[in-house]
């Protein structure tokens, strides 16, 4: 469950974590990756949020328990806050693409709350990490919550921010090639522009390996369609065709076990529509 809509909403108390789990008879969800200790604070328009215990679902598994949450909250129209990234089992896991297989030289578009910024940078297969972001404030942000401080030096140091809008960023001549593209710029996931945005910075970047936060509800959605056209084609089958249409170098063209992987993605969502 993300945070109140509003940050002045008072926290109730709430049971241990390993507790409310037991009682429940759910997992309890611990992230397998480096989370930062992120402090409340507040730029602008944007503020860091912490929470407490609460009950979540995964990107590809289902209900559990979640603690010490953290979110990135914007305030958005009639000074409504919206919840635009956070620290749940469903984010991490719709992420763990991306810092387990971002290699080279990574560019990340949209820097968020930066954890998956600093788990990419923490990979040994990583030596450059770029990161994309438009908002001055979220950067300012970044800043002040000292994200990268918990990272050795070897792996800060490989990080450099850029202030630029996304989808015109082009890497500046002379810098190394890009090998590897995560893109996180949108408010919800699997929005019906989320292709073409993609498909807009790759054209910009020319990276040798892409990914995209929902690629396998996006592909998973066209593969469906190929299927229930009736031209013969197995759920693999749709799935490879599905990703050829991208015309984008995506990581992991979903083959064997990653078909299982993309339509147990698709099921879960069916139910119910994650927030971001």
């Amino acid at each position: 469950m993300h945070m109140p809509s509003s940050p002045d909403a008072p926290l109730l108390s709430q049971p241990p974590a390993g507790a409310l789990a037991q009682a429940l008879g759910l997992p309890l969800f611990e992230s397998p990756w480096y989370m930062p200790a992120y402090p409340e604070y507040a730029v602008g328009q944007w503020q860091m949020r912490r929470g407490g215990v609460g009950l979540d679902r995964g990107y590809h598994s289902g209900p559990c328990v979640a603690a010490d949450s953290a979110v990135l909250l914007r305030k958005g129209a009639g000074d409504r806050w919206e919840t635009w990234m956070s620290r749940s089992p469903f984010e991490i896991a719709s992420q763990a693409l991306a810092c387990r297989h971002a290699h080279g030289h990574t560019v990340v578009m949209g820097l968020g709350m930066g954890w998956t910024t600093a788990n990419i940078a923490l990979q040994p297969t990583v030596h450059k990490v770029t990161v994309v972001e438009r908002d001055a404030e979220v950067l300012e942000l970044f800043e002040q919550c000292r994200v990268l401080d918990g990272l050795p030096a070897s792996a800060a140091q490989k990080v450099e921010l850029v202030q630029a809008d996304a989808l015109e960023w082009r890497p500046a001549p002379g810098t190394p090639p890009v090998d590897f593209l995560y893109a996180d710029i949108w408010l919800g996931i699997a929005e019906p522009r989320t292709l073409p945005d993609v498909q807009c910075m790759q054209s910009h970047v020319q990276a040798r390996e892409v990914y995209f936060w929902g690629q396998e509800l996006v592909l998973g959605a066209q593969a469906r369609k190929l299927v229930q056209a009736g031209e013969g084609l197995s759920w693999p089958q749709a799935l490879e065709a599905a990703a050829r249409a991208t015309g984008l170098p995506l990581l992991q063209q979903p083959t064997g076990s990653h078909a299982d992987f993309v339509a147990r993605v698709l099921q879960l969502r069916e139910g119910t529509l994650p927030s971001r």
